[in-house]
């Protein structure tokens, strides 16, 4: 697919500017889904190139959900495919975001207690237009043309060198359009986290419970006289203190510890 739209946005940009819009978006959700949707529209003056996208795309993911859109006067389709999580995604038709030796990584994933960190590191590349002989190509020509990936994540991105961002970096967007006309490659990396909420609130509630009793033998031993039941007292108490302390260290040496990957967290199928 990615070839295909290569190739004939490439014309189609130079016979007419702004005629062309194409999008590409990731959604990655908190339960670590994806849903990805692509966008390609244009004048009916290339309908049969439109229709063509579509048809393949048909093609090739039975269950993509398609949608006509319209905007002014250009028409086309969005295409939505959902994913159970981002390693049924790594299996998805576009070479947009799969590994290419030398070049990129793909998806890469290291799981955790508390989260799952990605890394993900995308390529794309396209040779420069074909201008036709005696064409005049200026800057305002390609003004409204729109080719862009974004990436849409729950939290904020650790890292990214995103053209744009917004929602505190949890949008990130990468614009193709100069590699689109005047050729070129670009590359598009992005990590982040997604956290496992239930876990981090069955460990929060563990230290809770650890600094109550910490506490609750604290008090008691208090006011108790200087024998066996009270250090026995003072014993419990420091078991537990020792234990809030232990799971304290333990929790911040989990968050904090840098993560760094290696070939073998790479989850992306090779181009």
């Amino acid at each position: 697919m990615k070839k295909f739209l290569i190739s004939a946005v490439s014309l189609i940009c130079i016979i007419c500017a702004g005629c062309v819009q194409i999008n590409f978006n990731l959604a990655v959700t908190s339960e670590g889904g994806v849903i990805r949707k692509w966008r390609f529209m244009g004048t009916t003056a290339f309908s049969r190139q439109i229709e063509e996208i579509k048809a393949k795309n048909e093609k090739e993911i039975p269950n993509i959900k398609v949608e006509r859109i319209m905007a002014g006067d250009l028409y086309g389709y969005e295409f939505t495919v959902e994913y159970e999580d981002i390693k049924s995604f790594t299996e998805s038709p576009s070479e947009l975001y799969k590994a290419n030796a030398g070049k990129n990584k793909g998806i890469s994933c290291r799981k955790g207690w508390f989260f799952d960190e990605y890394d993900f590191d995308f390529y794309v590349k396209n040779p420069p237009a074909n201008i036709p002989v005696g064409a005049v190509i200026n800057e305002t020509m390609f003004s409204e043309v729109i080719y862009d990936n974004v990436l849409n994540l729950p939290y904020s991105a650790e890292s990214h060198n995103a053209d744009s961002v917004s929602e505190g970096g949890k949008v990130l967007k990468w614009n193709l359009a100069p590699i689109l006309i005047y050729g070129g490659e670009k590359y598009m990396n992005a990590r982040f986290k997604i956290w496992h909420r239930d876990k981090v609130a069955l460990t929060a509630l563990a230290e809770a419970l650890l600094l109550m009793a910490t506490i609750f033998f604290l008090i008691k031993a208090r006011g108790e006289e200087l024998d066996s039941s009270s250090r026995d007292l003072r014993f419990k108490r420091n078991v537990f203190l020792c234990l809030f302390i232990g799971v304290g260290i333990i929790t911040a040496y989990l968050i904090l510890t840098p993560i760094t990957f290696t070939d073998a967290d790479i989850i992306s199928i090779a181009r």
